[in-house]
């Protein structure tokens, strides 16, 4: 099945690469990742790599596709960088997002773009790096860059490991791939017993299967030590005692739900702020101009860090336009609403504003995210709402309720308690295997 794949996969870009090129020209700044998606990295990863084999540290490869397991991604690296001397480690990343957070945590030279899942490309640059050991976060195991790993003797982890409908579905088109793609893996760190199930259901050796948990509930821990509720609403120039409205990850469509309602809701909560983020950045404007036909007074995030810059707090929304700080902002959230749930996108993390105690609010369209929901909805810190009407009702009620949202912080803090310890377990076995 394999070689079905690979006779698909390069049939398909052997068709669009014509297309690719003619394009180029139009958008030199692509050229550079375009490199990259074809198995040549920049000069200075090349030389970094290069520095490493001179010394002759144990190269560890992590991949991370988007910015939620990047941070998994610098917390496991952190730990191992901490315990061991003699290892170094590279980042690869799905997309130009992912690429400039990890750039921003780990330096440039530590980073690349994950390449095109042809053999020969995957091949020529797995023989380049030769991970001793690679580590997928949550669930990346492209067929080709798997293969080519275990060719080449490298263990390969994967660590928050869950199996969305998604992923499954795009393996249908050829039977049997996942199954020997998975079987590839030494260690399969699995969130939950049902996440576990569903791989063995597979035809996945058990005794590669272990349940380590889900290690966004660790993020509770490190949430400590950022920055406090006073200094974030000191810089967004929000009065302290202000109740706030996070709406994260958002879609088109739900923005217009949000400022039908946020009106109404304002009529009873009258120091009320909107912090609206959608979960494409290119949206921005999009949303601005959408929220000032609305006749609301639109300011981006970044505003903020313009020296003399002021705001009208009464009347306006914030937009968030920045990568890599909606979780920092629940942290001064009284309620959060993620996206992504009202409209069929199958939901987004459900987890972040937990960490920090705050209510959830999502809507049915939640199968990417349905354990988590499940969960949150089973300790009474989560919940759903069908449409626009009980979106409306929900936020009035909690913000109306301090009691009540302060009981939901007190379940979060047990939930975490109880979940917590992901990552001490799936650093363990990233532990036995570089002694190999």
């Amino acid at each position: 099945m394999l070689m079905i794949y690979n006779l698909l996969f390069s049939l398909l870009f052997l068709l669009l690469l014509p297309f690719a090129l003619c394009y180029l020209p139009f958008k030199p700044k692509l050229w550079g990742e375009v490199k990259e998606r074809i198995g040549i990295f920049p000069k200075q990863v090349s030389n970094y790599i290069k520095s490493l084999k001179q010394e002759k540290k144990d190269l560890l490869w992590i991949h991370a596709a988007s910015v939620g397991e990047l941070m998994m991604a610098k917390t496991i690296i952190g730990e191992l960088v901490n315990k061991y001397s003699n290892i170094g480690y590279l980042v690869s990343t799905n997309s130009s997002s992912g690429m400039k957070m990890a750039v921003q945590l780990f330096g440039a030279e530590k980073h690349i773009l994950i390449p095109l899942d042809l053999p020969w490309m995957t091949k020529l640059l797995v023989s380049r790096i030769k991970p001793k050991v690679t580590i997928l976060v949550e669930f990346e195991a492209w067929p080709n860059f798997v293969d080519n790993l275990s060719r080449i003797g490298s263990k390969i982890v994967l660590v928050n490991a869950s199996m969305n409908k998604k992923i499954i579905k795009s393996y249908n088109y050829f039977p049997g791939l996942l199954t020997t793609t998975l079987n590839k893996l030494d260690f399969l760190g699995m969130q939950s017993e049902e996440e576990a199930e569903k791989v063995k259901a597979l035809g996945v050796e058990r005794s590669k299967i272990k349940i380590t948990g889900n290690m966004k509930f660790d993020n509770y821990f490190k949430a400590k030590d950022k920055m406090g509720a006073s200094e974030l609403k000191d810089r967004l120039q929000i009065p302290r005692n202000a109740p706030i409205l996070i709406a994260g990850s958002t879609h088109s469509g739900e923005e217009e739900m949000l400022f039908r309602i946020y009106p109404e809701i304002k009529k009873e909560i009258k120091d009320l702020l909107l912090i609206i983020a959608p979960r494409h950045l290119e949206r921005t404007e999009e949303v601005k101009l959408l929220g000032e036909s609305y006749n609301f007074k639109m300011v981006e995030r970044t505003k903020f860090d313009t020296p003399g810059f002021r705001w009208s707090f009464a009347d306006g929304i914030i937009i968030l336009d920045t990568m890599g700080e909606l979780a920092d902002l629940y942290t001064i959230a009284s309620v959060v609403f993620v996206g992504g749930s009202l409209v069929d996108k199958g939901g987004h993390n459900l987890f972040e504003p937990v960490i920090y105690g705050k209510p959830v609010l999502f809507g049915p369209y939640i199968q990417d995210f349905k354990e988590t929901a499940e969960l949150l909805l089973e300790n009474q810190i989560g919940i759903m709402v069908k449409n626009e009407e009980e979106l409306k009702n929900k936020i009035l009620l909690l913000l109306q309720d301090e009691n009540r949202r302060r009981e939901i912080r007190g379940k979060a803090e047990e939930l975490l308690a109880i979940e917590k310890g992901a990552v001490k377990r799936s650093i363990k076995i990233i532990q036995e295997l570089l002694k190999e």
